[in-house]
């Protein structure tokens, strides 16, 4: 028969094992949700990114067809707005925004931020919200799902020197996009577009796209 000290000491190794199982078991737990996790927010970045990118294209597409860019710089929307961009967005996940105006607006952010936050004096470009809205409002209900909001501002060229954020001088606009995501997270693009010059010869269609680059928010 064995002695109470064998059943005490077998009594020991059995717990011991089982914390040594439980303790394994919720580190693999962790592990995975961690490796879970990081999978999610790489892939809500790339979903914003790919987002902010679909949103310059549409807006290169509207300002190709815009007559006077004057009109957009001083504050003309494109095709794809989701109401007046003064007031506040509630997104997935409980994230509401101001878009536009004034301090702590998206809006107010880009001013800041754009193109580096540079300023060139009176050729500062004054951002102009062009096309805004959930980018699953690209396509028919149901046939795009995404939570991504989406916006697109509008600026001047610096470049053409003539003192007026509102009045293009060379054809040329820059462009900032961006995604924001449930959880807060953001995603900006930003595009440099040229309008063909009149030469008397018929134009060659689109708009020249002079750079396009992701940037830090």
């Amino acid at each position: 028969m064995r002695s109470a000290n064998d059943r005490g000491a077998a009594l020991l190794i059995a717990i011991t094992l089982v914390l040594i199982v439980v303790a394994i078991a919720a580190a693999v737990s962790v592990t995975s949700r961690t490796e879970t996790l990081i999978a999610a927010s790489f892939r809500e970045g790339k979903e914003m990114l790919y987002a902010a990118e679909g949103a310059i294209a549409l807006a290169v597409r509207d300002l190709d067809a815009a007559a006077d860019w004057n009109q957009v710089l001083s504050g003309a929307a494109s095709s794809f707005t989701d109401g007046a961009s003064i007031g506040s967005r509630s997104l997935p996940g409980g994230v509401t925004i101001t878009l536009c105006c004034g301090t702590g607006s998206v809006s107010d952010d880009v001013q800041q931020r754009a193109h580096g936050g540079r300023d060139w004096g009176a050729d500062t470009p004054q951002w102009k919200m062009f096309a805004w809205g959930p980018a699953a409002d690209w396509l028919p209900a149901g046939r795009l799902f995404t939570p991504v909001y989406v916006a697109v501002w509008v600026g001047d060229d610096p470049a053409d020197g003539d003192g007026n954020p509102v009045l293009d001088a060379n054809g040329i606009l820059l462009l900032h996009a961006v995604a924001l995501g449930v959880s807060g997270g953001r995603r900006a693009v930003e595009a440099v577009v040229q309008r063909p010059a009149a030469t008397g010869l018929p134009p060659p269609p689109g708009l020249r796209i002079l750079s396009w680059q992701a940037v830090r928010w």
